[in-house]
Order: structure tokens, then C-alpha cells, then sequence
């Protein structure tokens, strides 16, 4: 991908700058104005980098950077410098076909606004109907194999902790997980496909009672012990940053796209990302994923993980002994949680995929054989 953007891209992006950020922004021309692509074909949302020209640049500090997210599906290190009171630069993301669905975008505007008062996002800069621009934090997601890194994991469980502890003015009731189940499945049990191929795999998936399988992941989520936090519910590499950071060997993560957080169960967060070790989605070539059930954590690796987790919500008073007696048999109940809702994860993202692989675009192997 060599970044090149299109010119009804180019005149839309410039036109939201300039209304949006103002200032020194509202002064460039057209000709001026640089964007550059960041996407991966495979990405539901577009994400570009909007940037004043060079002779712009800020007299005084580091360059101020925002940029234009286009949607599909970071604790932060301190204000960039501005120029003239604004960016130098925008993340600009651009919302994909998969993310407009019902109260999705406003949902996650208002958590990512929430957030970013407490610092737990990036500045946000502007929100329009079609995305919003965003401070760009110079970084790159994980990838997959450094979900099991034991130092990144660990600042992961970090993360999820101070995630987890954050107190915002929406429902408490843990629903999501209900609703959403209810709604994909729903959803996939009308699907069809004009191509024969597809059609067929459809078949040989809904051959299987799908309507029992809900049952018993619903029975499942009925009976657990799991306390409700604010969860971010996609937890998986693509949505962990690791921030460049000149002349320092310390690794700070963030954790973005919050369309999915909602109160929620603790160990379904937890779960959910562990499944995900499992899976690459960086494959070049189709169905451009991988699923390699011997790196789902061992009962070790889901240790460390938990043990740091624990030791994070307690500095930050959240750690309650009394729900379970000591640490250690907090820790074996967090793992016969993780245990329960393992399968919740898997058949909710089955569910999901079969609505994607008919109404998105995007270049990914959503059903396959």
C-alpha cells in the first residue's frame, strides 16, 4: 500500500479539517493539503493521516498530529505540540459498512469522548456523521504472536484493569452480550447467497442446531459468577497500539475502537482476548487468517496474565478478596470463568461473521470451508 488517496477522498478529508480544526487550517489550500492512507484492505474502517504542509510546521515543540479514522472496528503520554493553538497533523477515520448499524457510532462517540476526558483516548478533535479526527499517536498495532509475550501481556492485563475501573453514565445491566447474540443470530439465520458455493457452506453450517448451541452459551452466561465492569469486548491485537517512543525502553500500550465496550462481564473481556492469541488475521493471502488452537494461553500463561490483572485493580483499590476469599482462590475462580465463557466467544464471532461474510466489503475471509 503505497498510501495514495484518491481526489473525492483528498476534497472530503480537507473539507472536515478545515471545518473542524479551524485555525491555521481554515489558510492552506487544497493543493497543500496532505493525506495519506494508513488502511489495510482488510480493514472495515479507513484510517488516513492529515497533515499541514511542511512550511506550516509548528515554530516551538514536537509536531501536533491528528488524524481522520474512517470506521470499521490508547493511557496516553502527555499534549503534542500545536501549531498556532492546533494539530500539525489528524488521524481521520472513516467509519466502514460494518460499524453502521443501529446506535453503533453514536454509542461510540460518546465512549470515546468519555474516554478521552480521562485520558484513557486520543484528543478528539471533530465528529461528523461519516467518522471523526482524532490526535494521532504515532504507533502500530500488535501482532498476534506478541499477545504471548510475557512482558506485553502483562502491561495488556494492565490495561484492561484500568479499563475496566473506568465509571461512565451508561447502563449497568450487563445486556450486551443477550442482545448481541440475539440479534446476530437472528440476523444469520436469514442470510443467503446468490453464489452456489457460498450458499452451500451456509448450508453445511446452519446444518448444525445453531438455536441449541444459544441455548446452552446463554445457559452458560446465566450462571456465572463474573462481577460486571465497563469491558471493551474486542480485545485483540489490532486494537492494542504499541506507541513509538523515542530514547525509552518502557512499552506503552492502548487499547482503541470502543464500539463494542459496554458493561459487561469481567472474565467474557478476558476470555475473549485469549481466544484471540489463537487467531492471525495478518495473513497475506485468503482467507487472510489463521487459527492455531495450540496458542490459546496455557493454564500458566492465563496465570501470569491474571496475577498482573489482580495486582493492577489492586493498586487502584478495586481488588475485593472478600468475593472469593484469598488471592489464589480469586485466581482459580477468575479461570473456571475464562473456562465458561471461552465458548460464548467463539459462537458469538461465528454468529457475527456469517452476517459480515453478506453484507461487508471487506477483503477477509469470513466463511470458509
Amino acid at each position: 500500500m503505497d498510501g495514495a488517496v484518491d481526489n473525492e477522498t483528498k476534497l472530503k478529508a480537507y473539507t472536515w479539517c478545515q471545518e473542524y480544526l479551524g485555525g491555521v487550517w481554515k489558510q492552506i489550500d487544497l493543493e497543500d493539503f496532505q493525506i495519506k492512507d494508513l488502511s489495510d484492505d482488510r480493514c472495515n474502517n479507513r484510517h488516513y493521516i492529515c497533515s499541514l504542509p511542511a512550511h506550516m510546521a509548528p515554530r516551538f515543540g514536537e509536531p501536533q498530529v491528528a488524524v481522520l479514522r474512517i470506521f470499521r472496528r490508547p493511557l496516553l503520554t502527555g499534549q503534542r505540540g500545536t501549531c498556532n493553538g492546533g494539530p500539525q497533523e489528524v488521524l481521520l477515520r472513516v467509519y466502514g459498512e460494518i460499524f453502521f448499524e443501529g446506535e453503533t457510532p453514536l454509542l461510540d462517540t460518546v465512549i470515546f469522548s468519555l474516554l478521552s476526558e480521562r485520558r484513557q483516548a486520543p484528543k478528539l478533535y471533530g465528529v461528523f456523521r461519516e467518522g471523526r479526527l482524532e490526535e494521532y499517536i504515532p504507533s502500530r498495532a500488535l501482532r498476534t504472536e506478541e499477545l504471548s509475550d510475557p512482558q506485553l501481556s502483562q502491561i495488556i492485563a494492565n490495561k484492561l484493569a484500568c479499563f475496566h475501573q473506568l465509571q461512565l453514565p451508561l447502563c449497568k445491566v450487563p445486556r450486551w452480550l443477550d442482545q448481541m447474540l440475539d440479534k446476530w443470530f437472528n440476523k444469520a439465520m436469514s442470510v443467503s447467497f446468490e453464489d452456489d458455493a457460498r450458499q452451500q457452506l451456509l448450508k453445511e453450517i446452519l446444518s448444525h442446531d445453531l438455536e441449541m448451541e444459544k441455548r446452552f452459551v446463554k445457559k452458560l452466561i446465566s450462571e456465572t459468577k463474573s462481577p460486571v465492569v465497563f469491558s471493551h469486548n474486542d480485545c485483540q491485537e489490532g486494537n492494542i497500539l504499541l506507541v513509538n517512543e523515542d530514547n525509552s525502553n518502557k512499552k506503552n500500550l492502548i487499547l482503541i475502537d470502543y464500539e463494542y465496550s459496554s458493561y459487561n462481564y469481567r472474565e467474557f473481556d478476558i476470555a475473549n482476548h485469549f481466544c484471540e492469541w489463537a487467531q492471525n488475521y495478518c495473513k497475506e493471502e485468503p482467507p487472510y487468517f489463521e487459527l492455531k488452537s495450540e496458542d490459546f494461553p496455557t493454564r500458566g500463561q492465563q496465570l501470569t496474565f491474571i496475577k498482573a490483572y489482580l495486582a493492577a485493580s489492586q493498586k487502584m483499590g478495586m481488588y475485593q478478596p472478600s468475593c472469593h476469599g484469598d488471592t489464589a482462590e480469586e485466581e482459580e475462580a477468575i479461570l473456571r470463568e475464562v473456562k465458561r465463557f471461552s465458548p460464548v466467544s467463539h459462537f458469538l464471532w461465528v454468529l457475527w461473521s456469517i452476517v459480515q461474510a453478506k453484507i461487508s466489503q471487506t477483503t477477509f475471509g469470513y466463511m470458509v470451508s
